[in-house]
């Protein structure tokens, strides 16, 4: 769906004045196990981080579960047990291949408490193409990167966007659903972790997501770029038994790559 421009730039550049490392309501969560998995289509390895909360006055919020045991399964009947991988709390699979149409089932067991979640591999929808809008306001110069792509018709669609400027991805995140947009072309505006200034490189990547993992980033986002909250709830996660974080599959496209200029950008391959 095509935003105001305006608004889109307006929105954007408070949500980079207010940016903020994610925050979790550890007064409430001590001790609770934290995972963050992910598969797509890309060749394997796919990677898990396995940590544990600790109280909201220590030094470090999270540490390492070392101990874990992971099994990743798909419904085509392949099995794979994640295995210690370069340092604490990190498993890598070993076997499992990531394909789209397949909704794959991660267990997690951690001091004999097993916490589960699944997430479906989505067809991935192209990025046909990327661009930046400059725009004027308060007498400063912005430039707001947007991408286009043709959502698939007949079905909901969910998606995560990220940039990547001068070749590093931003942590931010961008869910997008096609709720005005089924079967036709969007185009969004993609939020940066900060300003993008004259003459970076931007790329765009659009990630196509089930709707539980639409739903975590989504609750993710108004989370922690509120400054209304002093304590903010915590993202609706995918996993069993109250542990935090999210088990996502997905598929993901790229963009090419364009350059901001004084006219809005060029494009460079």
């Amino acid at each position: 769906m095509k935003r105001i421009l305006l608004l889109a730039v307006i929105a954007s550049i408070v949500c980079v004045s207010c940016k903020k490392d994610i925050h979790l309501d550890l007064k409430s969560a001590a001790g609770l196990v934290v995972i963050e998995g992910n598969i797509n289509s890309d060749p394997g390895p796919y990677y898990v981080v396995v940590s544990r909360t600790i109280t909201f006055y220590d030094s470090n919020t999270l540490v390492p579960v070392t101990d874990a045991k992971l099994i990743l399964t798909d419904n085509a009947g392949n099995r794979d047990s994640l295995i210690p991988f370069y340092y604490p709390g990190l498993y890598a699979t070993q076997t499992m291949a990531g394909v789209v149409g397949r909704t794959y089932h991660l267990s997690v067991i951690v001091d004999g408490k097993e916490y589960d979640a699944a997430s479906t591999l989505n067809p991935p929808v192209q990025v046909d193409s990327a661009g930046i809008q400059v725009f004027a306001f308060g007498g400063k110069q912005f430039w707001s990167p947007y991408c286009q792509f043709h959502d698939p018709a007949g079905i909901t669609n969910y998606y995560n966007a990220f940039l990547y400027v001068n070749n590093k991805k931003q942590s931010k995140t961008n869910p997008i659903n096609d709720q005005f947009d089924n079967g036709l072309t969007a185009q969004e505006y993609i939020s940066p972790d900060f300003f993008i200034n004259l003459h970076d490189t931007v790329q765009v990547e659009l990630d196509a997501i089930d709707q539980p993992m639409y739903n975590y980033w989504y609750t993710l986002n108004n989370s922690t770029l509120s400054n209304l909250s002093a304590a903010p709830a915590n993202p609706v996660s995918n996993f069993s038994n109250n542990a935090l974080g999210y088990f996502s599959a997905y598929s993901r496209t790229l963009s090419h790559h364009v350059v901001a200029d004084q006219y809005g950008f060029h494009r460079i391959d």
